[in-house]
Order: C-alpha cells, then structure tokens, then sequence
C-alpha cells in the first residue's frame, strides 16, 4: 500500500512542475483579461507620401477575453473603419485595421470612395492605455485609453 501515497506525490510534482514551466497556473487567462473593457481609440493619420490629407479618426472599443474590436461608422459606407486583434498577456499585440475609403483626397493613391483597405498595426497596451502604428504605406498612430 505504500506505493499509491508515493504515485500520488510523484503526480503532484509533476503538475507542479509543469505550471512553473510556463506561467504561473492559471494566470494566463486572468493577464488576457486584465485589459478587458471600455477603450476610446483615437487614430491619426500624416499626410500621405502622395499629399493625401491628413486625419483624426475618434471611436469606441471594446476588449473581451483579451481580444479588442473597434468601429468607426457605418458598415458599407466610406469611411467604414474596423480594428480587431488579441493582445497577449504582456501588452503586446498586432491589429488589423480594415476599412472603406472615404473622398478620394484622404487615402493614398486617391482612391475611389468605398474602395477596400487593410492593414497591420503594431500596439502596445497598458492597464489604462495604449499606443500603436500603423507598419505600411502612410505614418498613422494610434492611442488607446480605457474607459
């Protein structure tokens, strides 16, 4: 009968072992959530490579379980904008912004109204704020503060 007090121990250990392997227990889940809740994004975009016009963007987010989604108008129309992305448990986090083109004189290349976009964004969160860049074509940025 001695065997099953030792198999026991020995399987302890080795769940102890494997939570000090990674995070601790447990923990994981609770940092992704620690960014959970209300955010306000402002972007700002500088004048494009071409002389496309510069411009602030203000709208709301939301961060559930550590994933954050953003609108900006409305669906189908120009100037439809969208930002959706995880953020890790340290903060860090790359968003993909999509969108609907608004005049042609704001987007590079001078675009038609509602023609499609997409692209990457590099951020950064806190645990009541955040920046991040935009990483092609024109120098955006963004800042996030939760509400």
């Amino acid at each position: 009968m001695p065997a099953i007090p030792v198999l026991r121990r020995a399987r302890a250990v080795a769940l102890a072992a494997a939570c000090i392997g990674v995070a601790p227990c447990g923990q994981d889940a609770h940092a992704a959530g620690s960014f959970d809740g209300a955010w306000s994004v402002t972007l700002t975009c500088q004048t494009g490579p071409d002389g496309a016009y510069s411009y602030t963007f203000h709208f709301p987010a939301t961060v559930v379980d550590g994933v954050l989604h953003g609108e900006r108008g409305d669906k189908g129309r120009g100037g439809w904008f969208t930002l959706d992305g995880k953020i890790e448990p340290d903060g860090s986090s790359t968003l993909v912004g999509q969108g609907l083109t608004s005049a042609p004189g704001y987007s590079v290349g001078h675009l038609d109204p509602r023609t499609p976009y997409e692209y990457t964004v590099s951020a950064h969160f806190g645990p009541a704020s955040g920046t991040g860049s935009r990483t092609t074509t024109r120098q955006c940025d963004f800042v996030f503060v939760k509400q």
